[in-house]
């Protein structure tokens, strides 16, 4: 028979609020860290390392801070959700606000 606490370890809707927190914080900065890298004027791939650069930052910040360091506790694969997973829906509203900010700010240079 299967061990009890491996069952009950997870109580899914936590763990559902936890990742759509995550969700919100990842599009949220993607939107700023866009909106930074459209102003500051950023083309090719300096746009991209800034993106991956503020990236690290995010993703290391909710695994120290919020998660205390022990992101197992709030979500089912820890490192995987936290940093991997949103990582291309980041992406593409990062590139999608970056477009529109350098396009909004330098449509007449």
């Amino acid at each position: 028979m299967a061990d009890t606490s491996e069952i009950y370890k997870y109580f899914e809707p936590s763990v559902q609020q936890n990742t759509l927190a995550l969700s919100n914080i990842h599009t949220l900065t993607s939107w700023g860290v866009g909106t930074a890298a459209g102003i500051l004027g950023l083309t090719g791939w300096n746009g991209f390392i800034f993106f991956l650069a503020n990236w690290v930052m995010i993703s290391a910040l909710i695994l120290f801070v919020k998660c205390r360091n022990n992101p197992s506790v709030h979500f089912k694969s820890s490192f995987m959700d936290v940093a991997v997973s949103p990582l291309l829906n980041t992406l593409l509203s990062y590139v999608l606000v970056w477009t529109l900010m350098y396009a909004l700010v330098y449509v007449y240079d």
